[in-house]
């Protein structure tokens, strides 16, 4: 099969990665070819734009955002993801013969591909597929990226028509498929799955504990539990930094370490102290080796949000082999699938002393290395998610997700 992808992140650049390049690549591994339409949301205005490059053979063309500044956020925000999406649909005719593909990938928000998912249909692309790692613009509400009243409204009602257009939603679990069908337009001609986030499940090679914690000025003789990813909204830095606080006053020998960058990096930064420590954002096989010399992966989301997620930043956990604290909605069937597995807790929100007792209990635990495979193998490995997108028999792993 030939499949368009069109997304916000598909890095090309040695020595990083993403959900979308691994996907890419292991459609490409199973015999398919695939050809990338990427929407660079972050890149700045003056960028390369319309640009063609060919990375591990597959094709992608990079689509630079548009938008109307000098007049603030509500102007700016729902102009660059009109104007994009327009532009976008303007270089997916130029660039992509849209007949040739037998299937049309994206991920939400659809609002931010304009009417790609359109043209796809017309063009006769038979499976348009749209995962729902959020559901926008719900969640952006929710977390306040979205102010009420009318722009909330018109976002939803854009998203639902564009939502219409495909023929295959795919939901990260199945307590998110339910809210789908309770909370949105489900058409009868469309199919829902539930596809959790995936990786390639590989081990990461243990590195030298000692070197790579002096590599990167970290104290030799505390437990680390460290946060990896984006610093932005919905992250829940305000829990982990409430444990931390409970761990200065207990005196306790460990030590919480963010790494990244973004719009609340220097926040992190504002907060670092004996025992919280930040690092910039560094090359991917770089950072997954750092995680190695940790004791404790950090998830957190914050409260008042609807819908379930699951942080992609548990997978590379796991991977390193380390047990996961996570303060997320309660009754998810992601925290139950850590504990089911023996790799993780779940706490309340706002619970800062329960959140650093489950670090402190979580780092003098037991090795999570073959439970955190057994999991990764079972659940998330991206094997699953190409029968998903292929609509193979028994791509569903539900069952391993399902809360009891």
């Amino acid at each position: 099969m030939r499949f368009l992808m069109a997304c916000m992140q598909f890095p090309t650049e040695p020595g990083h990665s993403y959900l979308t390049t691994e996907l890419a690549q292991a459609l490409v591994a199973a015999g398919h070819t695939v050809e990338v339409l990427l929407i660079d949301w972050d890149a700045a205005p003056s960028a390369a734009d319309g640009s063609c490059e060919t990375w591990n053979g597959i094709r992608v063309v990079r689509c630079t955002p548009r938008q109307i500044d000098g007049f603030g956020g509500l102007i700016r925000n729902p102009s660059k993801f009109v104007l994009t999406g327009r532009h976008a649909r303007r270089l997916a005719r130029k660039h992509f013969d849209l007949g040739g593909f037998d299937a049309f990938i994206a991920w939400t928000p659809a609002l931010a591909f304009g009417s790609c998912v359109g043209l796809a249909r017309r063009a006769g692309v038979r499976h348009r597929l749209l995962f729902i790692w959020d559901f926008f613009p719900d969640h952006a509400h929710e977390i306040g990226l979205i102010p009420g009243g009318p722009p909330l409204w018109l976002a939803r009602t854009l998203e639902q028509r564009l939502m219409d257009e495909f023929n295959v939603l795919l939901c990260t679990l199945p307590q998110n498929a339910a809210y789908l069908r309770r909370r949105f337009r489900v058409r009868p001609h469309q199919t829902i799955r539930v596809a959790p986030i995936w990786s390639d499940a590989t081990p990461i090679p243990v590195a030298d504990r000692p070197s790579v914690r002096r590599r990167h000025g970290l104290p030799d003789d505390r437990s680390i539990a460290v946060f990896g990813g984006q610093m932005i909204e919905g992250r829940g830095f305000d829990q982990m930094l409430a444990a931390a606080a409970v761990g200065r006053e207990r005196g306790a020998p460990i030590v919480f370490l963010f790494v990244g960058d973004g719009r609340l990096a220097p926040m992190l930064r504002a907060h670092t102290c004996e025992n919280v420590l930040w690092r910039p954002a560094m090359p991917r096989e770089t950072y997954l080796q750092l995680l190695t010399a940790c004791e404790v992966g950090m998830v957190a989301t914050v409260p008042g949000v609807s819908s379930f997620t699951i942080p992609s930043k548990t997978l590379d956990y796991l991977r390193a082999g380390l047990p996961v604290i996570a303060a997320v909605e309660a009754g998810s069937e992601y925290s139950a699938l850590l504990e089911r597995y023996g790799v993780g807790r779940a706490v309340p929100f706002d619970d800062g002393p329960g959140f650093f007792d489950a670090v402190a209990a979580l780092a003098a635990g037991p090795s999570v290395a073959g439970p955190a495979q057994a999991c990764l193998n079972a659940v998330f490995h991206v094997r699953h998610t190409v029968a998903s997108v292929l609509g193979e028999p028994g791509a569903d792993v539900s069952d391993h997700l399902v809360s009891t």
